[in-house]
């Protein structure tokens, strides 16, 4: 275990995110201003192990105005394809409550205080903007209140203790209207394996090669997990055989696969 004092303010259930860039989540309940767009994170995630149990990123304020900004762990899961957070105490994070000042930037340090475990341990650090008018007092007293107006998320792995790849792709009706020829699908992936996947970039084709569709995203199946990914391909028979190859964070976990367009479901008499 890692000696790691975090700050007093207690975990709150997250919110739901809005995908944004490599990873990152960007979202905001109330609308904010254009400035609070300058704020800056680095690096885009954390790797946390035994043998390296404390990790810092930092946090930058671009603008000419001061930000106060509250930071928190929570553990990441995901149901039905579905993002879901629940407070922990693995990671640890400090300091929870700080000040930006314009120009400035802010270290903050991560600490693990639990061992691997045989699938990766996914979690996620929020940074949330609070109100100007209610940011932590300059005295540092109590009462800071927490409205998010931006909320910045970094993915945090703790890898698995033994690495293990399974992947599998089908395809399967989406229900959404196009507006279009073409046909709504939902390219489903499957991860058996024990560490996340991400998939960067898709590309679908027709077994003689030709593109039906290029597609750079930023998607998450965590380990045992899976997720789907909405696609638009012209309309295609029952049967047809596509290829998939998918790009990853990790190079050597890149996918290939090849997948049928399913038969419409039989109408009951």
């Amino acid at each position: 275990m890692t000696a790691f004092t975090a700050g007093r303010h207690g975990m709150r259930r997250a919110l739901l995110p809005v995908a944004w860039g490599a990873g990152l989540l960007l979202s905001a309940l109330a609308p904010a201003p254009a400035a609070a767009t300058s704020l800056s994170v680095a690096p885009l995630r954390i790797v946390l192990t035994p043998q390296r149990p404390v990790a810092s990123l930092t946090m930058g304020n671009a603008e000419d105005t001061e930000v106060a900004v509250q930071a928190e762990v929570v553990a990441w899961s995901q149901q039905d394809g579905r993002d879901a957070y629940e407070p922990t105490r693995d990671v640890l994070v400090n300091p929870t409550i700080f000040r930006l000042p314009p120009g400035g930037r802010q270290i903050v340090r991560l600490g693990l205080q639990v061992p691997a475990d045989a699938g990766e341990r996914s979690y996620r650090v929020f940074l949330r903007q609070l109100p100007r008018d209610q940011a932590l007092p300059a005295d540092g007293t109590e009462g800071a209140k927490v409205q998010t107006l931006l909320r910045i998320g970094v993915p945090i792995f703790v890898p698995p203790l033994q690495l293990r790849r399974a992947l599998q792709w089908s395809l399967q009706p989406s229900g959404r209207a196009t507006g279009t020829a073409g046909t709504a699908w939902r390219l489903v992936f499957d991860n058996q394996g024990s560490e996340h996947i991400q998939v960067t970039q898709l590309v679908v084709r027709r077994e003689d090669g030709t593109e039906l569709l290029r597609k750079s995203l930023s998607q998450y199946a965590l380990a045992g997990q899976s997720a789907g990914i909405d696609i638009e391909l012209p309309a295609l028979p029952p049967d047809t055989r596509l290829q998939v190859e998918a790009a990853t964070d990790a190079p050597e976990a890149s996918s290939s696969a090849t997948v049928r367009v399913p038969r419409a479901p039989a109408t009951p008499r």
